[in-house]
């Protein structure tokens, strides 16, 4: 008897991936204006030395940038801006190559998943009107209808795009596993994946 084949599924990575740049920094600048998003900037200069000398985290300076921009942000404001900007800002920026191997696997019925650490708030929506089965991204607490500044969870790079996987999926190893991405916080999705692609589609 003649073993059954595995559903195939295609795991994306969205930023410098997907798109041909960074997303979340310019989503921080039209969820709280120009303005107030270079104050903040200014403020991050210390941290942005600390990290140059490798005395903090990349994702603990994220973290700081996080509290600045976004504690006090109506959960209204932060839901749509990520609509507007999801609608309007993000297509201009998808690489042509890495749109073709999307539609290549929902042209064969692949079941296509966004894993990224972008914002839900956008990816969410965009994910949608491109047609991925599922998505996950950055989540951010509510106290009320205000966002606190602070992380729902881990950030989602590294190996908690596997978790975010498997809690997607189940056991990963009832499926064959295309991967995508570009940096060093999609290695570990890269190594489960039966078919990796960094940097390359």
């Amino acid at each position: 008897m003649q073993a059954q084949s595995k559903e195939v599924v295609a795991v994306f990575d969205f930023d410098k991936t997907l798109t041909d740049r960074h997303t979340f920094w310019r989503y921080l600048v039209s969820l709280v204006g120009p303005i107030k998003f270079w104050l903040v900037a200014i403020t991050l200069v210390p941290t942005a030395i600390r990290l140059w000398r490798k005395k903090i985290a990349l994702m603990d300076a994220r973290e700081v940038m996080i509290r600045r921009c976004m504690t006090g942000v109506s959960s209204k404001n932060y839901f749509e801006k990520g609509q507007v900007f999801a609608q309007g800002a993000i297509d201009p920026w998808i690489r042509p190559e890495a749109l073709a191997k999307l539609r290549w696997h929902q042209e064969n019925n692949h079941k296509c998943i966004l894993i990224s650490n972008a914002a839900e708030s956008y990816i969410e929506p965009w994910s949608r009107k491109m047609g991925f089965c599922a998505y996950s991204g950055s989540r951010f607490e509510l106290s009320g209808d205000k966002l606190t500044g602070q992380l729902i969870g881990d950030h989602c790079q590294g190996p908690e795009k596997v978790v975010r996987l498997q809690q997607i999926l189940g056991p990963l190893e009832r499926y064959e596993i295309y991967a995508y991405g570009d940096s060093s916080g999609d290695k570990e999705l890269l190594e489960v994946a039966d078919h990796p692609h960094y940097r390359c589609f």
